[in-house]
């Protein structure tokens, strides 16, 4: 048995030193170009320029900010209608008395790319009375 805990050891050494390498080779985002993508997501209002930008994120290795843009972009050319159905389901939800219904909704909105919506429905959330479970 005592024979088995410097393998164990070896072995965690070895995951951690694995998982060290493999977070360093993930690129990250620099101050300039991080202020870059979040005034695009605030202010940007052209698809097009929108999936260009998600182009050259990716091409430098941040899919997940490529994909954030190009689901903004899909906001941008949502038909009339459904967009009218999306600000509907956000009063609701900001006139909503149900935390944990508003963060829902807030995950939902996120992950189509309406993160201003998602941060104000958090917002609200995070200020009504918390209820006793």
């Amino acid at each position: 048995m005592f024979q088995l805990i410097p393998i164990a050891i070896v072995a965690l050494a070895g995951g951690a030193a694995y998982k060290k390498h493999r977070d360093s080779k993930k690129p990250r985002l620099s101050a300039e170009r991080e202020k870059c993508y979040l005034a695009a997501l605030k202010t940007l209002k052209e698809p097009d320029k929108l999936r260009s930008l998600a182009d050259s994120f990716e091409k430098e290795g941040f899919k997940n900010e490529a994909s954030m843009l190009r689901k903004r972009a899909t906001l941008r050319e949502m038909p009339p209608d459904q967009k009218a159905a999306r600000r509907e389901a956000f009063k609701k939800g900001m006139k909503s008395k149900n935390a944990a219904a508003i963060e829902t909704l807030a995950a939902s909105f996120e992950s189509q790319g309406a993160t201003g919506a998602a941060s104000a429905l958090r917002t609200y959330a995070a200020g009504l009375p918390k209820t006793a479970a």
